[in-house]
C-alpha cells in the first residue's frame, strides 16, 4: 500500500517511457465462459482499462475490485463489465476488512437486469458520465454478505440511464451501509432508494442530485424518508434561490419518540452570547390539530460554553419517556396545501459565535409532515 502498483494504457507507437499525451483507455483484459477477475493486490492505480468478465457465457461471473484485506485500489478512465448473463453476477468493490476503492471516470456495465454493484468497506466513485452501460440492474445497488461495514460516496456520477422500474439503492438486509450521493444526474422516473429494511440495514442521502437541471434533496431511513416538496411550499419560507421549497416528512410505522426519522441538520449562523436566543421552523400537516411534542420536534445544538467547543443541545420535545406529550405551538404563515400549521421552537443561550444545528425529528409513525427549512432567530 505504501508503494502501490500503477498500471497505465498507452499508446505503444508513442513515447518511451509514455508521456501524458500517450494516455488511452483502449487496453481489455476479458474472462472467458463463468470466470471471475480478481483484482488483488496490497495498492493498485489503474488508469484505462477495460474488465470485462464472463465472455460468451450464460453462467455467472463476477468483478471483484480490491479483492483481499486492507486493499486499495483506485480505478480512473476505467470500465468493470460484467458479459456472463447469469442472474447473479456482481461487481464488487471490496472485499473482506478495510478495503478502499476509488473509481473515478470509470464506467459499469451489466448483461442481466438481477446484476448489481455489492460495496464492502470504503467506495468512492466520481466524475463519470454516462456511467451505466449494458442492461440496466433492477437495484443497481445491493447489501453485502458479511459483518463489514459498507460507505460509499457517489459524486458527480451520471446515473441517469436507470429510469422508471429501477432502484438506485436496495433495502439492504445489513450490515450497516452507507451511500450518499453528491451532484449526481438522476432520471425523474427511478426509485431512489427502497425502505431500509432494519434499522442498521442503510442510510441514504441525495444532496444536490436530480434530472433535467432541477436537484433534490432526499434521506431514506428505516423509520421514515425526506424528500424536497415543491407545492406544499410556505410563502416567504425557504428557497434554492428560485424555487420555492419544503421538506416532505413521511414517517413509516417503525417511527417512535426513542427512534426517530431524523432530518439533515439546518445550520444558521450566530452572532449573540450570553443572551437567550429564540428559533422557529415553521410546518404544516393534516392531523386537525397541531401535533404533540413527542410527536414531531427539533433540536439544536449550540455553543453553550465560552471556553470549549463541546456542543450544547436543547430540544422542545417532552422531558423523558415517561412524560405526556403536548401540543406543539400554532404555526404562522400561508401554505400551498395541507390543513393544520404548527411551529417547532427551542430557547438557548450561546456563549460563542458559531453556526448552530437544528434537527428535525418525526417519531408518529405512518405520518406526513411538511417543514420549512428556514430558521428564524429572535
Amino acid at each position: 500500500m505504501a508503494n502501490p502498483n500503477k498500471v497505465i494504457c498507452a499508446d505503444h507507437a508513442g513515447s518511451v517511457p509514455p508521456v501524458a499525451a500517450d494516455l488511452r483507455a483502449t487496453a481489455a483484459i476479458n474472462s472467458s465462459g463463468a470466470n471471475s477477475i480478481n483484482l488483488g493486490g496490497g495498492g493498485v492505480h489503474c488508469d484505462g482499462v477495460i474488465f470485462q468478465a464472463g465472455v460468451s457465457s450464460s453462467g455467472t461471473a463476477t468483478i471483484n475490485v480490491g479483492n483481499g484485506n486492507n486493499f486499495s485500489h483506485t480505478l480512473k478512465n476505467c470500465s468493470l463489465r460484467i458479459a456472463a448473463t447469469g442472474s447473479t453476477g456482481r461487481i464488487n468493490w471490496g472485499s473482506l476488512d478495510s478495503s478502499y476503492v476509488t473509481l473515478e471516470n470509470t464506467t459499469v456495465s451489466f448483461a442481466n437486469a438481477g446484476q448489481a454493484i455489492k460495496i464492502v468497506g470504503k467506495a468512492t466513485w466520481s466524475d463519470t458520465p454516462s456511467a451505466l452501460l449494458g442492461t440496466i440492474p433492477t437495484t443497481l445497488f445491493i447489501s453485502g454478505n458479511n459483518a463489514d461495514a459498507q460507505v460509499a460516496e457517489i459524486r458527480g456520477v451520471d446515473l441517469s440511464a436507470a429510469g422508471s422500474g429501477k432502484t438506485i439503492v436496495g433495502a439492504g438486509t445489513g450490515p450497516t451501509a452507507a451511500y450518499t450521493f453528491i451532484d449526481c444526474k438522476l432520471n425523474a422516473a427511478v426509485t431512489l432508494a427502497a425502505t431500509p429494511s432494519n434499522q442498521g440495514a442503510a442510510e441514504i442521502d441525495y444532496v444536490r442530485s436530480g434530472s433535467s437541471g432541477n436537484y433534490r434533496q432526499a434521506r431514506y431511513r428505516y423509520s421514515g424518508t425526506l424528500t424536497e416538496e415543491t407545492t406544499i411550499v410556505r410563502t416567504g419560507g425557504a428557497s434554492d434561490g428560485t424555487t420555492p421549497i419544503a421538506w416532505k416528512i413521511v414517517t413509516t410505522a417503525n417511527a417512535y419518540w426513542t427512534l426517530p426519522f431524523e432530518a439533515p441538520p439546518i445550520a444558521i449562523w450566530n452572532d449573540t452570547t450570553g443572551s437567550a436566543v429564540t428559533a422557529t421552523i415553521q410546518g404544516i400537516w393534516g392531523g386537525g390539530a397541531v401535533p404533540n411534542d413527542d410527536e414531531i420536534w427539533v433540536e439544536a445544538e449550540y455553543l453553550g460554553d465560552a471556553s470549549s467547543p463541546q456542543g450544547s443541545f436543547v430540544n422542545d420535545s417532552k422531558a423523558n419517556i415517561l412524560a405526556a406529550g403536548a401540543g406543539q405551538g400554532a404555526g404562522v404563515g400561508t401554505w400551498g396545501g395541507s390543513t393544520t400549521k404548527f411551529a417547532l421552537a427551542v430557547t438557548f443561550t450561546p456563549q460563542q459565535k458559531g453556526w448552530v444545528l437544528f434537527r428535525v425529528k418525526a417519531a408518529k409513525p405512518s405520518s406526513t409532515f411538511y417543514i420549512d427549512p428556514k430558521v428564524t432567530l429572535s
